[in-house]
């Protein structure tokens, strides 16, 4: 219930080059055994590493880790742009 009250913001974090916090609405759009892809209101957040360790998936925070961190990207959606293609 206090998640009514209280809307987060959305944010993504990196924490000592090898794991990754998202925080606020998201949708899991990727997940493989190296690799992960969310939306997080217009935009997609892809990370890929070695070995990733998915920590927590909650409704309003990911929490993924990777031995190391070979690449993160962000990308915003604008309007009439193509959705994510899985």
């Amino acid at each position: 219930m206090l998640k009514k009250l209280f809307k987060m913001n959305s944010s993504i974090a990196i924490e000592e080059f090898v794991t990754i916090r998202i925080t606020g609405p998201y949708s899991l759009l990727k997940l493989g055994p190296n690799y992960a892809a969310f939306r997080s209101g217009d935009h997609i957040i892809e990370a890929v590493g070695e070995e990733l360790i998915v920590e927590t998936l909650s409704e309003e925070i990911a929490v993924l880790s990777f031995d190391f961190i070979t690449s993160v990207s962000v990308k915003e959606i604008r309007d009439g742009q193509e959705d994510y293609d899985l």
